[in-house]
């Protein structure tokens, strides 16, 4: 398929930006749709032959519902969102398109794409799907092809189950009591990494991060999870301190790091 009219809902910042920039670089007529673009999503849907979904997780069921219908069975369906389920099932449901669900698992700014990961999830049809997958290997990108719901079960750990994490650390750090300026003045690089990455979910923008915890299918089980595991680690200090600790965290090693051997310091 030659490079093809592409219209990105939400394309003027994010991850539709990024977007928007890679297809232009690769020959692409790129239409972008935002609050205060005079092209809107209807527009882009009638002229352009790939129609792209990069709107806040929340607003994307809406878009879809809305665009879908208007598109004809030779047009691509896509999403940017960080689950899957949801908008490629609603992208069959709503569209007559090929549909193809792409999650890039990184941020917008990117300076050199090696190493950097992009999950496909095919819907309907194979020639989207094998223009884009394409489109993101030239570009340097590694791509991982899974189901919807392998990729959301794999998002419910990497995604969710970490800022769950995160959010339980910022809660307790708030509850502690102890002053900001102390925690800054006597922390070790590592918690301060995991400060700054606090810093993001309670300063930037809180409604991401709960958006992307609260409407992953698979959440609850890795609440419960992890709801566990720090029971768990509460029993082992009752009962046994450093020596049960230590067993405990042994026990999980191999599962964690199999064949290598975890280094590091506090």
């Amino acid at each position: 398929m030659n490079a093809p009219k592409v219209g990105i809902i939400g394309g003027t910042n994010g991850m539709g930006r990024w977007l928007a920039d890679l297809l232009a670089e690769a020959g692409c007529d790129v239409q972008v749709t935002g609050r205060k673009t005079e092209m809107t999503a209807a527009a882009a849907a009638a002229i352009c032959k790939v129609v792209v979904v990069s709107v806040p997780i929340a607003a994307t069921a809406e878009v879809i519902r809305e665009v879908g219908p208007l598109l004809g069975p030779e047009q691509i369906f896509m999403d940017l969102t960080s689950l899957k389920k949801e908008p490629v099932e609603l992208m069959l449901r709503h569209s007559r398109a090929e549909v193809v669900g792409c999650h890039p698992l990184f941020g917008p700014a990117v300076a050199d794409p090696a190493g950097l990961n992009i999950v496909l999830c095919a819907g309907r049809g194979t020639a989207g799907f094998v223009w884009i997958k394409t489109l993101f290997e030239k570009a340097g990108y590694s791509v991982w092809e899974r189901s919807p719901e392998e990729h959301d079960r794999l998002m419910a750990v990497i995604q969710g189950l970490n800022h769950l994490n995160t959010i339980a650390l910022g809660l307790a750090v708030s509850a502690s009591g102890i002053a900001p300026e102390d925690i800054a003045r006597f922390a070790t690089p590592v918690f301060k990494a995991k400060m700054e990455l606090a810093g993001k979910v309670f300063g930037n923008n809180p409604g991401l991060y709960a958006e992307i915890i609260a409407r992953n299918p698979d959440i609850e089980d890795m609440l419960k999870l992890y709801t566990q595991a720090v029971k768990n680690v509460g029993e082992a200090l009752a009962e046994g301190g450093s020596d049960a600790l230590r067993g405990l965290i042994e026990s999980a090693a191999p599962a964690l790091f199999t064949g290598r051997h975890g280094k590091g310091g506090a």
